[in-house]
């Protein structure tokens, strides 16, 4: 298998759609600190279906390498570093949602693309995890540089939703903001 086959899987699909006209799905990003202990990724799933989550983005897998499983009924895909148990990002999906899915790739530990079907218009989805403030400048450029290349990848007439942790301080004044962004906010705004 070449590293373009395995940057970039496809799967097969049934013909469902994750959305349709008048329906709801609900979508979460959590920084979960960590998958990589044992009945982690159970108690998440569990959560996960308690609140209803069809997709859900996860930051701080932990996981090494990077692959497709199923845990319980929920399908993982997830992308980490080839050895240490650190950053990684992952999208877990209900057995419904997963039926849906496309295709995804891996761009690296901290970027992931998914991308499913609808009744009207594809949905795709990048899960990301940001360097920290405390990063070097360049180790955050070439994050926010491969960010945009997938923005750039991504086919134009989809609904894009970008989530995961992006290291953003919002702040508490939401003064002009309120469309997009709570009043429970806490410190300062920094400049991500």
């Amino acid at each position: 298998m070449t590293s373009s086959q395995e940057n970039h899987q496809r799967t097969t699909r049934l013909r469902s759609y994750l959305l349709r006209p008048n329906s709801n799905i609900h979508i979460a990003a959590w920084n979960v600190r960590t998958m990589f202990e044992t009945s982690r990724s159970a108690q998440i799933a569990k959560k996960m279906k308690q609140y209803d989550i069809s997709i859900l983005g996860i930051s701080e897998a932990r996981w090494t390498g990077s692959g497709k499983i199923t845990c319980n009924s929920e399908t993982i895909i997830y992308s980490g570093k080839d050895q240490d148990h650190q950053s990684g990002v992952a999208i877990m999906m209900s057995k419904e949602t997963s039926k849906t899915l496309i295709e995804w790739y891996l761009v690296n530990d901290r970027i992931l693309y998914a991308r499913f079907d609808s009744k009207h218009i594809k949905l795709s989805v990048i899960q990301c995890y940001s360097p920290t403030n405390d990063a070097n400048d360049d180790e955050k450029d070439t994050f926010y540089n491969q960010l945009q290349s997938v923005l750039h990848r991504t086919p134009k007439h989809d609904m894009v939703i970008v989530m995961g942790d992006l290291d953003a301080k919002v702040g508490k004044d939401n003064t002009g903001k309120e469309a997009c962004m709570g009043a429970h906010g806490i410190g300062q705004l920094n400049d991500k």
